[in-house]
């Protein structure tokens, strides 16, 4: 670099610069107030652009005084840009707070009726709710008690857009399926009165869809009440006592397993069965479930007797002692 660079003559610019930088603002005529300050700085830099390689002391000494000057280029735009940010900072802050003074009044205002109106809408549930739950009392009779309203209710049900008749309609179509489903259950030929409660209870615990369910759910469970029945007869008829022959020479009595107390009956219980683990598609068919005999104060050759049976009737499942 050469001394000489610095003592050409400035060309004068096309406006003062410090007057554009101060009127530098976040308006509507920033965009071109920007513009033009790039075009003055690409001006007041031309002179500098050429940065030469430093080979001496005063090469040394005019790099930095180039340097400052480039410098000295940036320092009012920073500082304007530092107070512009400042400026609109405190602006928005203003802003924020006095809009908010501003809308306070109005979030109160809305906020007491929002509390009328929550407060008169839970009232007029509470009494929707009161309507539809008679409604549906009077005309489910005595299935009432068994399917209480909540079971079949739908909360859209209360809001004051669905409407009450609308909704005590949906209430009296599905009041009228219900009640279909449980004059057939009741007409059912039970066996006894045991299997109608059964039949009443399974009904009411699913509400299944179609009262077809119910036949095949009461001919299942009585198949297995029938082959429980089965299958204690069998035990019974298995651990009768049989008369020994009496023996030609006395021998030592074998220590016996406790009996239960006289006169106490023997406990047998069939019970479901574990789980079965799991098996592939096309694995030989097998039973899909077995029994559980469970049998109190047994002897071991009671155990196998049983077992015996079981295996001959083509029972399956195990048997076990408590």
């Amino acid at each position: 670099m050469a001394d000489e660079v610095l003592a050409v003559e400035a060309v004068p610019l096309e406006e003062d610069f410090d007057t554009l930088v101060a009127s530098l603002a976040i308006d509507d005529t920033l965009e071109d107030k920007l513009a033009r300050l790039k075009k003055n700085v690409d001006e007041k830099l031309a002179d500098y652009v050429d940065v030469k390689h430093i080979e001496n002391d005063e090469d040394f000494k005019a790099a930095k005084k180039y340097r400052t000057a480039v410098n000295a280029v940036k320092a009012p735009i920073e500082a304007q840009r530092k107070a512009a940010k400042k400026k609109y900072s405190d602006l928005l802050k203003t802003f924020d707070k006095t809009i908010g003074e501003i809308t306070a009044p109005i979030d109160r205002l809305s906020d007491e009726y929002k509390a009328e109106i929550d407060r008169y809408d839970g009232e007029c549930r509470k009494r929707r709710l009161t309507a539809l739950k008679g409604h549906y009392y009077d005309l489910a009779g005595e299935m009432g008690p068994l399917v209480p309203y909540e079971r079949i209710a739908d909360d859209k049900w209360l809001n004051a857009s669905f409407g009450e008749v609308k909704a005590k309609n949906i209430i009296e179509r599905r009041v009228g399926e219900l009640l279909h489903q449980f004059k057939f259950v009741n007409g059912l030929d039970y066996a006894d009165e045991s299997e109608k409660a059964w039949a009443v209870a399974w009904w009411t615990r699913t509400l299944p869809a179609d009262s077809g369910e119910v036949a095949a759910a009461v001919a299942a469970h009585r198949e297995e009440v029938a082959k429980a029945a089965s299958l204690v007869s069998t035990y019974e008829q298995a651990t009768a006592s049989k008369p020994e022959p009496a023996p030609l020479d006395p021998e030592p009595v074998p220590a016996e397993e406790p009996e239960p107390p006289l006169g106490g009956p023997r406990c047998v219980r069939v019970v479901p069965s574990r789980p079965e683990p799991e098996v592939a598609e096309d694995a030989a068919s097998a039973p899909q479930r077995g029994y559980r005999v469970v049998i109190e104060c047994a002897t071991a050759d009671e155990l196998r007797r049983v077992r015996a049976v079981m295996v001959d009737n083509g029972i399956h499942g195990h048997v076990e002692r408590m």
